[in-house]
């Protein structure tokens, strides 16, 4: 169990915070203000550019009209749709970058220093989605743009002006983001544990619905379908009342191990209570026939010596608005489930397809 914990900490958590807030009826909000934070940048671009202190010569307002497009885009992403991991990693570049030449584009020192504060707010985002050599980045960018203009300013005749500027632009860049990131992550330990089956190591069922959630609006148009498993074991009263209780508990380590290991790293494995077992996965075809299969094998192949039961359910994962994800995903758990059951009244250790697409 320890090592699912690091792996899990090791990685961003960008999946599992967007499952948080999806499920919490929120994500709305939060691309609402994304996206005005991005257009609000936009906005000052062009206000600097209309006034008589602005960027001048062709290099600089070359450089700022390309701020303004990487914020246009920035924005526009926000507007149509919740970001998928990569696009949100190419997002807070898109944005590092914009801020870093709308800063180097300014003629006057003093302004363009203070304009790199405006690096902390995407830090704080990177803080709160991805990870720490990620916020470390845009620190370096940040450190290396207001150094720049500090020299700048200082040559100019204010170098005591310039090295305070510099500090306290830095200081707010490391520490508001590193701040955010302590917190984020501490916090994740505290549910990660609080989210976990202390038995399996798996998810719960509520964890489960979080990170599914996040699976399915991460890989929203990338994958077309999504496929849902509920897995519960054969006779499994039958093997505690035999056996003992440490056997049936040895058996369900066992079979929560071999899920993990025959599910893909995208998919989404929990232990919903007893000897009942969740899998959410998507795939750019309905492969529930492949993977139920799969399962079945790693499970009867594995040292618990018991079998399963599966159903299963897919359904287009495109043709839902991202508002009712969650909704899709309990139509296709009680749809799983009913076929679950279809398969242990004929005779289990197989599976059984409940087709939604």
């Amino acid at each position: 169990m320890t090592a699912i914990f690091s792996r899990w900490q090791r990685g961003d958590q960008y999946d599992w915070l967007s499952g948080y807030l999806a499920a919490r009826g929120i994500s709305g909000a939060t691309r609402a203000l994304m996206a005005f934070i991005s257009a609000s940048m936009v906005l000052c671009l062009f206000a600097l550019m209309a006034g008589s202190d602005g960027p001048a010569g062709p290099a600089g307002i070359a450089m700022t009209w390309t701020a303004v497009a990487g914020g246009v885009a920035a924005t526009l992403l926000w507007i149509w749709r919740w970001p998928t991991r990569t696009q949100s990693v190419v997002y807070a570049v898109t944005c590092n970058t914009a801020v870093a030449l709308a800063c180097l584009a300014h003629p006057n020192p003093l302004a363009a220093l203070i304009g790199c504060i405006a690096f902390a707010t995407f830090g704080a985002y990177i803080a709160f989605f991805h990870t720490t050599a990620f916020v470390l980045y845009n620190f370096a960018v940040a450190a290396a743009v207001a150094g720049y203009e500090a020299v700048q300013l200082a040559a100019s005749g204010h170098p005591s002006l310039a090295g305070v500027d510099l500090w306290l632009v830095l200081e707010v860049n490391i520490a508001l983001p590193l701040a955010i990131r302590i917190l984020v992550r501490a916090l994740a330990g505290d549910l990660l544990r609080a989210d976990r089956d202390p038995l399996t190591g798996l998810l719960n069922r509520r964890a489960f619905q979080h990170n599914a959630l996040g699976m399915m609006l991460a890989r929203r148009g990338i994958d077309a379908h999504l496929v849902v498993l509920v897995i519960d074991l054969d006779n499994f009263k039958g093997l505690n009342d035999n056996r003992g209780h440490a056997a049936g508990d040895y058996a369900l380590v066992q079979v929560g191990q071999a899920l993990l290991a025959a599910a893909d790293d995208q998919a989404v494995v929990a232990r919903s209570g007893g000897e009942e077992f969740l899998v959410a996965g998507t795939s750019v075809k309905c492969n529930a026939e492949s993977l139920a299969t799969q399962m079945c094998f790693a499970i009867s192949d594995s040292t618990a010596e018991v079998t399963a039961s599966i159903g299963t359910a897919c359904a287009l994962l495109d043709e839902a608005p991202a508002g009712e994800h969650q909704a899709l995903l309990a139509r296709l758990i009680t749809a799983s489930d009913a076929a679950m059951y279809q398969a242990k009244r004929l005779g289990g250790n197989q599976w059984y397809h409940h087709d939604l697409c």
